[in-house]
């Protein structure tokens, strides 16, 4: 196959450069939404365990957020409430609320993988471009200094 070549103005170079600068910086915010997303999940994981250690009766500090806490006393240790789309709530054992938030942490390492990558190539882009921004500028520089 033969290679063919393609010229771009310094603009086009330029626009493609911003364009690679703006999808950069869209895959970071999805990898810091992703990142919270899984903090997220170990958090309710390590909850779930510590509820499935307490007594019928016990007392425990559970987190509302925002730095506050509330005292309850745990009425039971084996179920837990999921939200479902729609803010529909259903009851689940502890053991298969562990394996939903496992599937969503896999889920959530997928997609993760999934835009560390497109994050590399972006990475490239934004390198080759630059060193044809970089070259194009030392020719014209050498071209004015010979002029």
């Amino acid at each position: 196959m033969a290679e063919k070549t393609v010229s771009l103005s310094g603009q086009q170079i330029a626009v493609a450069f911003q364009q690679e600068k703006l999808k950069l910086e869209e895959i970071e915010r999805r990898i810091i939404s992703v990142q919270n997303l899984m903090q997220e999940i170990f958090f309710a994981k390590e909850s779930i365990e510590s509820i499935k250690k307490t007594k019928k009766g016990e007392k425990a500090i559970v987190p509302l957020g925002a730095g506050m806490h509330v005292d309850v006393k745990i009425d039971t240790n084996t179920k837990i409430k999921t939200i479902l789309a729609g803010n529909v709530i259903i009851e689940t054992g502890t053991e298969e609320a562990l394996k939903t938030l496992e599937k969503r942490e896999q889920e959530a390492q997928e997609k993760a993988e999934e835009l560390q990558k497109q994050q590399q190539s972006l990475y490239a882009n934004l390198n080759t471009l630059g060193q044809i921004i970089n070259k194009a500028q030392k020719a014209r520089q050498e071209q004015e200094q010979n002029d």
